[in-house]
């Protein structure tokens, strides 16, 4: 663990995606040092375009979710496993297998490598996923629920683990292409987020849980991360993010 006014070193996994990004961002503002870890291993387009400051804080690797590196693991202070697919249907058992390994098993094996290391901080990006969606049928459900099932088993094993499970709705904010064109997403998910919570009985009758800021998850990944003092499992619902 770091003494006092040592930086904090953070491993993402998934660190060039939409929350990734942001997760780095906050991280590296807040003064922790992080190395993000993706299959490129390729600083996105668009911050390579921008170079904003807080990036010169961020080392960018490539490396492979399913084999983490065991050295890169033990170096860091606290990990953040943000690895996932879209929750799109499957229609033969390669495309279930796909999403199993994606939300799942690669998640998991960051997860138990992090425990071999003995690493005491784990954040976990999972997703809210309606009570219909809920089937052993659903490649993306079957991922999401072998990784939080790992990130219990990671803070069980140790009294001085943590592990905090996220689940989000729908995320908004600016996404980016992998060619750096923005995509807003707060224009249309912005307004049905605002009128989720003024209409929440009409509304939730289409929509079952308000869509949220790429901001607020990201800054609830970041304050987990980074809190020295946390022990056990936390769950952070939807619900909890909406609220701050």
């Amino acid at each position: 663990m770091p003494e006092l006014n040592t930086p904090v070193h953070l491993l993402v996994y998934g660190g060039n995606g939409f929350v990734g990004t942001k997760v780095l961002e906050l991280a590296a503002i807040r003064g922790a040092t992080c190395t993000s870890v993706s299959r490129s291993g390729e600083i996105p387009s668009h911050l390579k375009r921008l170079r904003p400051a807080w990036s010169r804080q961020v080392t960018w690797v490539a490396g492979n979710a399913l084999h983490p590196d065991p050295s890169l693991v033990a170096s860091a202070d606290g990990i953040v496993c943000l690895v996932g697919s879209p929750p799109l249907p499957t229609f033969n058992q390669r495309g279930f297998e796909q999403q199993v390994m994606t939300n799942g098993r690669a998640n998991s094996a960051v997860i138990a490598e992090a425990q071999r290391q003995r690493v005491k901080r784990l954040v976990l990006l999972s997703a809210h996923i309606p009570a219909v969606m809920r089937s052993s049928r659903f490649g993306y459900y079957v991922g999401k629920q072998q990784a939080s099932e790992a990130a219990a088993v990671y803070a069980k094993a140790s009294e001085h683990n943590a592990a905090t499970v996220i689940y989000p709705s729908a995320i908004y904010g600016k996404r980016y292409t992998g060619g750096g064109t923005a995509i807003p997403l707060g224009l249309l998910m912005s307004p049905v987020a605002w009128m989720m919570r003024c209409l929440p009985e009409l509304v939730s009758q289409f929509l079952p849980e308000s869509p949220v800021a790429v901001q607020e998850v990201a800054a609830f990944a970041v304050d987990a991360a980074m809190a020295t003092e946390r022990r056990g499992l936390m769950v952070v619902e939807n619900q909890d993010m909406l609220a701050r």
